[in-house]
């Protein structure tokens, strides 16, 4: 699931910085430079010492006081990342990622009037469009102001995709106030949203349940289909208590940063995921997901040895063995020992008592190597084994053994894996839009498959109809159809959802080709071809996108084919 367009711009919002002191003494300068070299060998908790030492050299080099924040954040140094933004802002920073920092040290300390004086200075651009109305709410709910609390994290009153940050807060604050019928409703609701939070937000719906009395429903949400839920329905079963999700106010300043870390990371804006991330687990070290996002982000910028501890902090007994150790074979795979990474999940798979997980881990290994029948066969050997025990939740199991299978060359045994998917959950968007489009890509003329790909589509639009990935398969129908018109309204809203997305971009051009708008074709296609050449797409779209402005879309695989 990609991230929503406007946070795509709360990403860039970061400011840029100085790379380097100006007029600091020697032995300032000399700790700088070796400390930036460590910082881009990833050596975090050198780079933060020497950059604190060059600091305390020239107190007076500002940016060499930022450098030092920003590694001490960077290396999960929360006493020094706290002194030294508020050293910062003293000297006068009025950057939102310092106040926020700031803010995060006061949320730890349950200093609401802190909170609320440094919320204050966040204003309202950028990031702080998503997190400032969820800092006043539980600013005000800490104050004991509950009904504007609830007031401020009303669904009604917020749009696009700030509407499922408020959902999920709201849920949140519903529980903590110990209204748990609704706590229930809106955990449920926030379910649909995904993300890292997503396998903990079904708990929090069961412990709501439980606690209205209704016992028997929270067993039936917790359907063991995977480790932590299974561990949960144990607990329960136990007579034990799951427990708040956001047991205090700082709890849910947490899962809001956990949020935005996972989101930003995304789309690649490491330097503001990673300070989210950190400051999730500033405030709620016992929070399981701060730790989990945390590796996610460090892993994904490269730093490995960061990424591996911060997963070995993931609390045990939770059911989270699994997710820490796909996570475990990502970095060491991302650090370029594919083969220890495989050797990791081939041993968890073999072993006595290895879950479904267990498989779509090491089947999830294979497909990044493109070795997809191998990836296929591993879908199979988890379907075979606990399909049958997972009831309905095997559904993307079968999903994921499909696209598999497709892209191994086998259609038609990917055509009876999704096919068999939406047997067990009929209204599934995600494989209502796989299987409509490449029927429809398989069957281009009218006849009862052509009919039935377009239901396929119609339907999942009509589902999610916030997803620009089905919206764009929506517009490439109605465009292979003969309805013009219709596909560049459909891809124009596509392109407003995936604003990055090259594929949605090119369509579009070639839908204003045919509705005869040539020029904005052109240049919809040279932003396809700039996004495509940013990304790791093939080599083939970008001939083709190249040859759609050289020759025009009638002319392009014509002359390509002369090539």
């Amino acid at each position: 699931m990609r991230i929503t367009p406007l946070l795509i711009a709360l990403a860039l919002t970061a400011p840029a910085h100085a790379a380097r002191p100006t007029k600091a003494p020697e032995p300032a300068l000399h700790a700088y430079v070796i400390g930036r070299y460590a910082a881009l060998d990833n050596e975090l908790g050198l780079a933060s010492r020497l950059m604190e030492e060059a600091r305390v050299a020239d107190p007076t080099a500002a940016t060499v006081t930022r450098r030092a924040w920003d590694l001490a954040v960077a290396a999960g140094d929360q006493q020094r990342a706290f002194k030294l933004a508020k050293s910062l802002a003293a000297a006068g920073s009025t950057d939102a990622e310092i106040t926020m920092t700031r803010l995060a040290e006061a949320a730890a300390r349950k200093d609401w009037t802190e909170v609320a004086a440094l919320r204050a200075k966040l204003g309202g651009q950028g990031w702080p469009l998503v997190a400032g109305p969820i800092i006043d709410a539980w600013t005000a709910a800490a104050r004991g102001d509950h009904a504007a609390a609830l007031a401020m994290l009303d669904p009604q009153r917020s749009q696009g995709f700030m509407r499922s940050y408020v959902i999920e807060q709201r849920a949140h604050m519903l529980a903590w106030l110990g209204r748990w019928d609704e706590a229930a409703a809106a955990y449920r609701q926030a379910r649909m949203v995904g993300g890292v939070a997503a396998m903990f937000l079904k708990q929090g719906q069961a412990d709501a349940l439980v606690m209205a009395g209704r016992r028997d429903e929270a067993l039936s949400v917790l359907f063991p289909s995977d480790q932590p839920t299974a561990a949960a329905r144990e607990r329960l079963l136990a007579g034990k208590r799951l427990g708040l999700m956001a047991a205090e106010p700082r709890h849910a300043l947490a899962w809001l940063s956990v949020r935005l870390a996972g989101d930003l990371t995304r789309e690649r804006a490491e330097p503001l995921a990673l300070l989210f991330a950190r400051l999730s687990s500033f405030m709620a070290p016992d929070l399981p997901a701060s730790w989990l996002t945390l590796g996610d982000v460090l892993g994904r910028s490269g730093r490995s040895e960061a990424a591996l501890a911060a997963l070995a902090r993931v609390p045990t007994g939770l059911g989270l063995g699994e997710a820490v150790r796909a996570r475990r074979a990502n970095v060491l795979e991302a650090a370029g020992d594919a083969a220890a990474a495989g050797q990791l999940l081939k041993a968890a798979a073999d072993a006595p008592g290895a879950s479904a997980e267990d498989w779509s881990s090491l089947a999830a290994w294979h497909q990044r190597a493109e070795r997809y029948a191998d990836a296929a066969a591993a879908y199979g050997v988890a379907i075979d084994r606990f399909g049958a025990g997972l009831g309905a939740t095997a559904w993307n199991l079968h999903y994921l053994r499909g696209m598999m299978r497709d892209r191994a060359g086998d259609w038609p045994g990917a055509e009876a894996d999704f096919r068999a998917a939406l047997v067990l959950v009929p209204d599934e968007p995600s494989v209502l839009n796989y299987l409509g489009y490449t029927l429809l890509e398989r069957h281009q003329q009218a006849g009862p498959r052509a009919r039935e790909a377009r239901a396929f589509i119609e339907k999942a639009a009509s589902l999610r109809p916030g997803d620009g990935g089905i919206i764009d398969s929506l517009g490439w129908m109605q465009l292979r159809l003969g309805d013009v018109d219709k596909a560049v309204i459909s891809l124009e809203r596509a392109v407003s959802l995936e604003p990055q997305d090259p594929a949605i971009m090119g369509h579009l051009g070639d839908a204003l080709w045919q509705q005869g708008r040539r020029i904005e074709a052109r240049f919809r296609w040279r932003q396809a071809l700039t996004l495509t050449a940013l990304g790791t797409a093939a080599a083939d779209e970008r001939r083709q996108l190249q040859a759609r402005l050289d020759y025009g879309l009638d002319a392009a695989s014509a002359m390509l084919a002369l090539r």
